[in-house]
């Protein structure tokens, strides 16, 4: 069954969230209590870990302007992609200009969302700890535990990739009149992150890999460890080959599990959820928090005749063509209605509609098509990129190219179901990797944190890795810098906070 993620307020002082829920992600909110008289009982500990979730889906959050979600500026941010729909604001413009102001709405979007879900982590971790022996199942305890660790890592990996440098806080707030937090180091900032990913997977380490429910599984927390392990090796910090062991290992795990599988289809990836490829996905449900992506990719300015039920928006971001002629002679993702199309059957099923040009269908939504409401779950982990990490990270270690089985199997089983006839290598490099994560990954909110972390690119004309420094992509207006590879602290912050500057 679907489950919902509702909206629920916020901790910022001597408070904790309380809700009432009888299962994951239905939650009733209430009202504000000492954190010294929650965490009394099972419930009440579920309630507020589930809060945390709600978190995660802002990602989905937008503008009164259509297709504006904060997954639509993530993808600007590499420039693969282009809008169709003319925009009413600046916001998005600038992620093409790359000279993002500090009062862009959505440099304070993601700091706002993630600092509010850490200090939610910060009190429920104190609370849990502090509760009476016996009061919940130790493996209750550790499962809570885990997911609230591991989901504070993940607002911490988001920030620090995102702005570099950010305030590092691992305890309640107490005092509201208390703002003016100290920037950590990124290296500070990832040590933090590394151990809180260490101590959720020593938690889960008796769990299941997997579940269909939607929540944080050992799955998912191995699998992004691997990711932050492999961030950790390349860019800022560049701690090189025993951090890309580490990952190489950690993705390892997750390979040697056997409860993963790459699907036979990509038509599975629009169509099954929680299972099978999918590691961790959003959860979504069409009448009460539905999945604005299949309306907001729909092709723009509509076609002549409907080709869905949400056919009223539209543009919001699609392939350009460069990026799309980069990808091998032959490859199923370039094929209509696998990756992106330029057809589609017409709503009243009267033959097939020209789009006019390519648009992206990673994200079609048949019901959706239909009755106009989408409840389709966001991915944000799949095996796919679990392979390719394994591979990266051990030809990185291995120095540029391995012979590694693993690496190659892993690397190959992502690569075979692209190219069926293409003949297994002896030997893969690092850039051949990451081309494979380009094609694979596209529009998925992973290619911009790739090229921040190898600090490379994908040439939209020879379809060859270049570096990032100096290049300029198809839709940008001018070439990567140093400069232009961090968001600006947000204005408001910086009023609350004069620590935030820049050196």
């Amino acid at each position: 069954m679907k489950k919902i993620y509702s909206n629920i307020s916020w901790l910022i002082a001597l408070a904790v969230i309380i809700t009432s829920c009888d299962s994951f992600l239905e939650e009733k909110p209430k009202t504000f209590l000492n954190p010294d008289s929650y965490y009394q009982n099972e419930k009440q500990v579920l309630a507020a870990v589930n809060g945390i979730y709600t978190f995660v889906d802002d990602i989905m959050d937008s503008d009164i302007e259509p297709g504006s979600q904060s997954f639509i500026f993530l993808e600007f941010m590499h420039g693969y992609g282009e809008r169709m729909r003319g925009s009413g604001t600046q916001d998005l413009a600038q992620a093409n200009s790359l000279l993002i102001a500090d009062n862009n709405s959505y440099v304070q979007r993601f700091w706002e969302t993630a600092y509010r879900a850490i200090e939610n982590c910060n009190s429920i971790i104190e609370g849990i700890e502090g509760m009476a022996e016996g009061t919940i199942s130790e493996a209750k305890r550790n499962q809570y535990l885990g997911e609230t660790y591991f989901l504070r890592a993940y607002f911490y990996f988001n920030l620090v990739r995102l702005y570099g440098p950010v305030p590092l806080k691992l305890t309640p707030t107490r005092d509201v009149t208390d703002t003016a937090i100290e920037l950590s180091s990124v290296d500070a900032i990832y040590t933090q992150i590394d151990a809180d990913m260490t101590r959720a997977g020593e938690l889960m380490e008796d769990m299941e890999w997997t579940n269909t429910s939607g929540r944080v599984t050992k799955g998912t927390v191995k699998s992004i460890h691997a990711k932050v392990l492999l961030t950790m090796a390349g860019y800022p910090l560049q701690k090189g080959t025993e951090y890309y062991t580490r990952a190489y290992n950690m993705a390892k795990q997750v390979y040697n599990s056997g409860r993963f599988n790459l699907f036979d289809s990509y038509e599975e990836l629009r169509t099954v959820e929680n299972s099978g490829e999918i590691i961790w996905s959003i959860q979504r449900e069409a009448d009460n928090a539905g999945n604005p992506l299949h309306s907001a990719l729909l092709a723009y300015p509509a076609p002549v005749k409907a080709v869905s039920a949400s056919a009223a928006y539209g543009g919001a971001i699609t392939v350009t063509q460069m990026f799309f002629d980069t990808y091998p002679e032959g490859d199923k993702r370039k094929e209509e209605r696998e990756f992106y199309y330029t057809q589609q059957e017409a709503l009243d099923q009267s033959g097939m509609v020209d789009l006019g040009r390519l648009y992206i269908y990673k994200y079609w939504d048949q019901d959706a098509a239909v009755t106009g409401k989408s409840g389709a779950n966001f991915t944000l982990l799949r095996y796919a990129d679990v392979l390719l990490m394994l591979a990266e990270a051990k030809a990185q270690a291995d120095g540029g190219t391995t012979t590694d089985a693993d690496a190659i199997a892993a690397y190959y089983a992502v690569r075979k179901r692209a190219l069926p006839e293409e003949v297994k290598p002896t030997s893969i490099t690092v850039d051949r990797i990451l081309q494979e994560r380009f094609w694979e990954l596209a529009f998925e909110n992973q290619t911009w944190y790739d090229m921040l972390r190898t600090r490379r690119a994908l040439h939209a004309v020879t379809g060859q890795m270049v570096n990032m420094i100096g290049y300029q992509t198809p839709t940008h207006t001018a070439p990567f810098t140093e400069a232009s590879l961090l968001l600006p602290y947000p204005i408001r912050e910086k009023r609350l906070n004069p620590n935030l500057k820049r050196d």
